[in-house]
């Protein structure tokens, strides 16, 4: 997810592509993969309310996905995802209140620490003591609840339909809501002109394919574990992210909107360390 992220930034900043335009790839992208999990592996028999509850996962990262390419376009990546990527940090909250998971008192410290990480990595400091929150971040602080909860809903789909299937119709709810809003004429040749170019083209195949795969690999670990322990330890993105960029800025010009002041990488500095501190006593547990 470190990767898909930082490919996502640089193509709606570095290479050009409007918002509107990645969503609308995403569509297809995700149409794509409901299309070969049913040729290769059809849909069994379920009750009607799996297949809904299904779809609903995938409705619902419909709507969370524009909120969070929306502020992460405009954001600086580092911040942006310790807050996007804290939605599995929310889930192990809703996992013990709606799931009747359970949690040690090490693996509850372990999830605090975490969660304290991100939200350090997400507030501007400033020399003068004063802290600042970029009113973006509240349209994302939306979408992550959002993600949170259909999170929460897969594990009750992957429950009876194995974990191709719950990805594909998750796809197939993602697909037709970002559709219905994005599937326009100027946006379709604004995204056909950004993939005339072989380059863009390139990259924008390789995000793809980072994306489905992180995302396969997230709802299996759902489907066969804990939610909660699952998605506590996809929260290493944000640090990933922090080293990630912090090279970019040092070897490239593609993160040009990254704050690299002592004051702003101490800061993320601490709180990735409080994010992986979070993490070893899970792993620990």
């Amino acid at each position: 997810m470190a990767v898909v992220t930082i490919t996502d930034k640089v193509i709606m900043t570095g290479m050009g592509l409007r918002v509107r335009g990645f969503l609308l790839f995403i569509a297809f992208q995700t149409l794509a993969t409901v299309m070969i999990v049913a040729i290769v592996n059809p849909f069994p028999s379920a009750a009607l309310d799996v297949y809904a509850r299904g779809i609903g996962v995938g409705l619902m990262w419909g709507v969370a996905a524009p909120l969070m390419l929306w502020t992460l376009s405009r954001e600086e990546v580092s911040r942006v995802t310790p807050i996007s990527q804290s939605h599995p940090l929310l889930v192990v909250i809703l996992a013990v209140v709606l799931l009747g998971e359970s949690l040690s008192l090490v693996e509850s410290i372990a999830a605090a620490l975490a969660i304290g990480g991100a939200i350090l990595a997400a507030l501007r400091l400033s020399d003068a003591g004063q802290i600042r929150l970029s009113g973006s971040l509240a349209y994302l602080g939306v979408a992550v609840v959002i993600i949170a909860l259909a999170q929460i809903l897969l594990k009750t789909v992957t429950d009876d339909l194995s974990f191709w299937h719950a990805l594909a119709l998750r796809s197939a709810g993602m697909s037709f809501m970002l559709l219905a809003i994005n599937l326009r004429k100027d946006i379709l040749v604004d995204l056909g002109r950004f993939m005339w170019s072989r380059r863009r083209f390139t990259t924008l195949a390789i995000d793809a394919g980072a994306a489905t795969t992180s995302m396969a690999l997230i709802t299996f670990a759902i489907a066969t574990g804990p939610v909660s322990i699952a998605n506590a330890f996809a929260s290493t993105t944000p640090l990933f992210v922090f080293l990630a960029s912090m090279l970019l800025v040092w070897k490239t010009r593609l993160l040009r909107e990254e704050i690299v002041d002592r004051l702003a990488v101490t800061q993320k500095l601490i709180a990735a360390g409080m994010v992986v501190g979070g993490l070893v006593l899970i792993a620990i547990a």
